[in-house]
């Protein structure tokens, strides 16, 4: 026995065909279907953003700085090495945003802002006590 599809006009181009699904031909359902994989491909296969080589030097760049902070170095020179480094990781320097001369990095994580309230769990009774 064959298994024949539905044959109905198509909710797209109208046209009297076998319904793939969702009431769409073969035709409308692989365009709509190519028309999505376009929309979410991410990457082109073809020319990644992070070749070979700078994935390389990504990866040996940051050994050294894990390097660097297991052997406690201390900040300032992190950036002396950091800044002897940056001719080599020119090649890579869109990827990475290298120290400039006069960089101050705060000791804020993530953005973090100093708060003038004070936190805290615990509720404010009516009193003005904490419970």
């Amino acid at each position: 026995m064959q298994s024949r599809r539905k044959v109905e006009g198509c909710l797209n181009c109208g046209e009297v065909r076998e319904i793939a699904a969702h009431g769409l031909c073969f035709k409308c359902y692989r365009r709509e279907d190519r028309a999505n994989e376009r929309k979410f491909a991410a990457t082109d296969r073809h020319n990644p953003g992070v070749l070979k080589e700078h994935k390389k030097m990504l990866r040996g760049f940051a050994s050294v700085m894990g390097g660097l902070s297991d052997l406690g170095v201390s900040r300032t020179d992190v950036l002396a090495i950091r800044r002897a480094l940056e001719p080599y990781l020119l090649p890579i320097s869109s990827l990475l945003a290298l120290a400039s001369e006069s960089e101050e990095i705060p000791n804020a994580v993530n953005g973090e802002q100093k708060s003038g309230d004070r936190f805290t769990v615990h509720t404010m009774s009516r009193n003005g006590e904490e419970s």
